[in-house]
């Protein structure tokens, strides 16, 4: 998938639930048909004209019609068929989209993380291309949530007839 610069939020989210997702603000709308075209990926829009240019041209587009983020991912799920399964070992760097790297020895990250994780946490995730440090605090209490609330929208519009 590739997002437009109006779905910084959902490449996260995606990018949290383990897929594949390219992302940049600076992204023109000819780039991201380029690259869309060129990798086979499927363009998430909020952008009509974009999504419409995309069709002409053969690409697969998926408009993103609401500002939620719930409705977003169950629109998501609905319209590509993807699963709301988040697990952090298999999530990638939210920030660049590389595959995180499972850390069990804590000394590779203690000077990384807040002394407070480091005692909390035994397991962390490491980004290889940013250097960033990932660990399934309290946040993914919130991701879960959200993640819960998203599926039973699916099964709603599901048992509604609605299937994208």
């Amino acid at each position: 998938m590739i997002a437009d610069t109006m779905l910084g939020e959902i490449a996260r989210w995606l990018r949290i639930l383990g897929y594949d997702v390219l992302y940049s603000r600076n992204y023109s709308d000819y780039q991201i048909l380029n690259i869309a075209r060129k990798t086979g990926r499927v363009i998430l829009t909020r952008d009509w004209g974009l999504h419409v240019k995309a069709r002409k041209k053969g690409i697969r587009s998926i408009y993103v019609s609401t500002d939620n983020i719930t409705e977003r991912l169950a629109e998501l799920v609905l319209k590509l068929g993807i699963e709301l399964n988040p697990d952090q070992a298999k999530s990638r760097c939210p920030e660049c989209n590389a595959e995180l790297i499972v850390v069990t020895d804590k000394k590779r990250v203690k000077d990384r993380v807040p002394p407070g994780a480091y005692e909390r946490y035994s397991v962390f995730y490491l980004c290889p291309r940013c250097g960033r440090v990932y660990w399934e605090g309290g946040h993914w209490r919130n991701i879960r949530r959200i993640v819960s609330d998203a599926r039973k929208l699916v099964e709603v519009a599901r048992s509604a007839g609605k299937t994208g």
